[in-house]
């Protein structure tokens, strides 16, 4: 009995030696250093230790390291922890990689299925030395490093150097991925969990979950960045060209057959040249039920009607015809609808295919979002499938997917943006080995097959955030705001509204999807200079186009607003306050020819003081920079040292910038307010003479304004435009100015010789 005992007492031992032994690894740009159930984390080259701790939840019988390869970041180390349930808990560091990748795979030795609401996967402590940190994620910077909670991502960052951690979810193919930021004692933590609804563990099975990325930056902006490109890269994403949409919505609701065909006609002529390119019809098409479904008495609707299968009287020709009229006039013809929604009193429906309460009823949200289909039941799958491919084979190749979160079946948190605990398991499915996430998943992939070459906008994540990682590599472009209709009426709030989001969530536009802010609005209603603050924020960062309107009623001052914000720009944009102000005043962008700088007064009265070091702007603080206002239509000072612009309230600039030359230069043109990042092909200098190639839309005269170097009398003395007629302007102070004009949009080569002295 001793020898049994001491035998116990030694495998005991051995147990506990195993995982108290210290493991190290090193690989890329971290090092990592595992003692039992804690690690810690460093940036190899320098030796900042920037995670002193991190504790996983389990306890660890075994720690192991061992080399590993991956497809996307190539050779790499691994500690694998096993616990004491057997389940395994890998962190990997790469050496093509920034990001340490944590991943747990959950196993049940028991004789029971093992049922989880939610996982904790990991609790660390975060440190920067002595500086201040602010919080940042879905809901926003927040100056106390213990902000809300966040979905997907969370970066802790030093206001003033931009040093930071990011934690973020890679993945969320079975889970939706959370961090929990808190300050306690000076000391700054983080929590990493997933949120199920209901994950089950058979007996005797293991379970892979997420992978969560842990790195340092000294710029977290980048950290964030690299986070929306290795998600882009683990998906596979390969994003459709970012649209110009119209929607019928916020000026007419569905609209109506009539009056489509004529907004079409006219936005055919007047705004596709420049870049819009779809017609989208929202809710208020559909009628409450088929034709010849026999129902007596009154259904009763949550929100909108979502029968998705004949048209109401606003268009009597059906919504084929339609299709077909927008197609008709070289335009995509889309259209909204709730794809995973429906309504449990309405006779059309089977209710097979809806998630169940816990009695058996139908899981519903009387919000407005409706009665949730229940993807992992074929019945409710093949329902996704069968309303899709109908919509699709009518012609419409625009997506507007409403309701998102019902594809989760759970409830409209509208408007929301931090975390919040939703008990996602009210809602049961048909297959209890099917997650919520999984389900939403298997029915947005059911969408995109039904509808292979569609473009598919996901509206909106903040009806519940919960929607948005699981969408990740499934959707092309997302509402990242809720509605803003009211800008439409002048409401500086409505104004606002959607740049703030799209600030917030910046680091995905072009990576991950296109961020649709909502429209732009130019409508007399609005004030010139809140039109211009709307058309500008969404030129300069490059979120999707959509504007609102019955074109043809617009003054030409108000329809030129459109056009200069048309078509959006695939460049990365970047605000450089991003963690000191909650509303981003200076963003850049460029290329290789110059850059653009976009200020914006979020304060509707009070005038704005702006004062930027160009270092920290991230461009040369050395060099003097000549600039171009496109608002004022002018030269403004040079800068140097500094950015420093005095903004009136609800106003904007966007100033090119290019640093100062012994030469003439092109500085600015008039066909975008991103002032030829988009239509300037190439720009040359030889033999005293300033060349290059525009992309210029027929009928619109194309300005070119060339700055003149502050030394020596240079001026003008001929211009020449291929296939174009151009004319030289009056000579002002500083600048020169050319006006290219051509019947038919075309690339023009040009050349403006000068003469000096």
């Amino acid at each position: 009995m001793s020898v049994r005992i001491s035998y116990a007492i030694l495998l005991f031992a051995m147990t506990l030696s195993a995982a108290a032994a210290e493991v190290t690894v090193r690989a890329g740009r971290l090092s990592v250093t595992a003692d039992g159930g804690r690690f810690s984390m460093r940036v190899a080259g320098t030796g900042l230790l920037f995670v002193p701790r991190a504790r996983l939840p389990k306890a660890v019988t075994k720690t192991e390291a061992r080399a590993v390869s991956s497809p996307q970041w190539g050779k790499g180390r691994e500690i694998l922890f096993t616990h004491e349930d057997e389940s395994r808990t890998s962190l990997r560091i790469y050496e093509g990689a920034d990001f340490a990748a944590l991943h747990t795979s959950v196993h049940n030795g028991a004789a029971k299925p093992l049922r989880l609401g939610s996982l904790e996967v990991l609790d660390m402590d975060i440190r920067l030395g002595d500086r201040e940190l602010v919080s940042y994620g879905t809901g926003g910077l927040k100056n106390a490093p213990a902000g809300p909670g966040s979905y997907a991502f969370h970066a802790h960052a030093d206001p003033e150097t931009r040093n930071g951690v990011v934690a973020a979810w890679l993945t969320h193919e079975r889970g939706i991925g959370v961090l929990l930021p808190r300050a306690a004692g000076g000391k700054t933590s983080l929590k990493a969990q997933l949120d199920f609804g209901l994950y089950q563990v058979n007996p005797g099975a293991t379970r892979r979950t997420d992978t969560l990325l842990i790195g340092y930056f000294d710029d977290a902006r980048i950290g964030l960045e690299s986070y929306a490109a290795a998600v882009a890269s683990h998906y596979g994403i390969r994003l459709k060209p970012k649209p110009g949409v119209y929607c019928t919505w916020y000026h007419g609701g569905a609209s109506s057959e009539k009056q489509i065909a004529a907004n079409t006609r006219f936005a055919a002529g007047h705004l596709k040249p420049f870049g819009l390119g779809v017609m989208q019809i929202d809710d208020k098409w559909q009628a409450q039920l088929p034709r010849g479904f026999e129902h007596t008495g009154r259904i009763r609707n949550t929100g909108p009607i979502k029968v998705f299968v004949d048209s109401r009287g606003n268009y009597p020709s059906g919504m084929a015809h339609t299709a077909g009229t927008i197609a008709s006039y070289g335009m995509t013809a889309g259209i909204w609808f709730m794809p995973f929604a429906g309504n449990f009193r309405s006779p059309y429906f089977d209710h097979d295919i809806f998630a169940k309460n816990a009695d058996g009823t139908p899981f519903h949200d009387a919000r407005w979002s409706g009665t949730c289909v229940d993807t992992s039941h074929p019945k409710g799958l093949k329902f996704v499938h069968d309303r899709t491919k109908r919509i699709y084979d009518w012609g419409y190749r625009y997506f507007k997917i409403d309701g998102m979160h019902t594809g989760i079946p759970s409830y409209n948190i509208y408007v929301h943006t931090s975390y919040r605990d939703q008990n996602l398991g009210k809602a049961r499915l048909h297959d209890p080995n099917t997650t919520h996430v999984q389900a939403y998943r298997k029915g947005l992939e059911t969408v995109r097959k039904a509808a292979p070459d569609a473009f598919i906008l996901g509206c909106n994540v903040s009806q519940n955030m919960i929607s948005m990682g699981p969408a990740f590599g499934m959707i092309d472009a997302m509402r990242i705001g809720p509605d803003n209709g009211s800008a439409g009426r002048g409401n500086w709030g409505g104004v606002t509204k959607g740049a703030w989001h799209g600030s917030n969530l910046y680091f995905l536009n072009g990576r991950v999807w296109h961020n649709d802010p909502d429209p732009v609005y130019v409508r007399k209603t609005i004030p010139t200079e809140m039109a211009r603050w709307m058309c500008s924020w969404l030129a300069v960062t490059g979120a999707m186009h959509t504007s609102s309107m019955q074109y043809s009623t617009l003054p030409a001052d108000r329809l030129d607003l459109l056009k200069r914000c048309l078509p959006s720009h695939t460049l990365p944009a970047r605000p450089a306050d991003l963690f000191e102000t909650n509303k981003p005043r200076i963003w850049l962008v460029g290329n290789e020819r110059m850059n653009l700088v976009g200020l914006f007064n979020w304060q509707q009265k009070e005038q704005a003081s702006i004062s930027y070091g160009m270092k920290k702007l991230g461009l040369d603080e050395s060099k003097a920079y000549v600039a171009f206002d496109y608002w004022r239509n002018r030269l403004s000072s040079t800068v140097k040292g500094s950015l420093c612009e005095e903004l009136p309230g609800a106003t904007c600039r966007v100033l090119a910038l290019k640093p100062e030359s012994d030469h003439p230069q092109l500085i600015s043109t008039s066909r975008h307010i991103t002032q030829g990042l988009i239509d300037v092909l190439e720009e040359r200098w030889a033999d005293k003479t300033l060349s290059g190639k525009s992309e210029v839309v027929g009928d619109d005269p194309y300005e070119l304004r060339m700055a003149l170097p502050a030394r020596g009398s240079w001026r003008a003395a001929e211009a020449a435009a291929d296939g174009a007629d151009i004319k030289l302007g009056a000579p002002e102070e500083g600048l020169i100015r050319a006006t290219i004009t051509t019947p038919k949009s075309k690339t023009v080569d040009w050349r403006v010789s000068f003469e000096n002295g």
